[in-house]
């Protein structure tokens, strides 16, 4: 079996640069592990740690780029969370497929500990309102309500398109945290408690909360504005 503790000598520009040495030893050794999945199970989750790092440290950038009125930037970084968040939902595929009873094994080393304990996951819902208060301020700026950008997205493409990438990451966000439960299903089930005594199913609850839910329910009322402006029989029902 190959040597899994470490690799290479950490002596290139490339090892140094990346710390890979530094890395490796963030890993159980195969003497530790619980079975053979562990590696697969903790690699996933600190890799998870440093892409939310880079989400958490873009959404600080977006907040300072709309404040500096450079929207088309702020929508080019949300886009890339999104893309990032998206990635990380598509990664859950691969402890999907860990067997109940082995997950179980792993489990017991983690204590009381959840995902909800992730450090970056915490501060990315802590970062998210700062994004939304930015959004509100530029909109001010602008003199614009979301009803009339909606409206009227000619009238300042950049604002609309900001607004697009918010959703964007909005749904992303969601559609995360729906993997993520869905993973609890497939490996624990729904119908437990957690390790912190918290039904399963709670996930499914959060899951479906949008961060900004200002941004949705103006569709809704984009929608019932032009049926009842252009439908013959008005009102808004679609």
């Amino acid at each position: 079996m190959a040597e899994l503790n470490s690799f290479g000598d950490g002596s290139t520009d490339y090892e140094k640069y990346i710390r890979t040495q530094e890395i490796y030893k963030l890993q159980k050794t195969p003497d530790q592990w619980a079975n053979e999945e562990e590696l697969l199970f903790q690699g996933v989750h600190q890799a998870m740690e440093i892409w939310l790092k880079i989400v958490i440290q873009h959404m600080d950038q977006v907040c300072a780029w709309m404040a500096d009125g450079e929207l088309e930037e702020a929508s080019r970084y949300l886009n890339r969370c999104s893309e990032v968040l998206k990635w990380l939902a598509e990664g859950l595929k691969f402890p999907e497929s860990i067997a109940p009873w082995d997950y179980h094994k792993i489990r017991m080393g983690l204590g009381k500990g959840s995902g909800q304990q992730s450090p970056t996951y915490q501060q990315l819902h802590a970062v998210v309102p700062d994004v939304l208060k930015a959004f509100e301020q530029v909109l001010a700026k602008h003199g614009k309500t979301l009803d009339e950008i909606h409206q009227d997205r000619h009238g300042l493409k950049d604002l609309f398109n900001l607004n697009l990438a918010m959703l964007h990451f909005d749904q992303e966000l969601m559609h995360w945290k729906y993997r993520h439960f869905q993973l609890v299903k497939r490996v624990i089930g729904d119908g437990v408690l957690s390790l912190k005594g918290v039904p399963a199913a709670v996930l499914a609850k959060t899951a479906n909360e949008p961060a900004f839910p200002a941004l949705w329910a103006v569709i809704n009322r984009t929608t019932n504005s032009y049926n009842a402006k252009y439908r013959p029989e008005g009102g808004g029902a679609y």
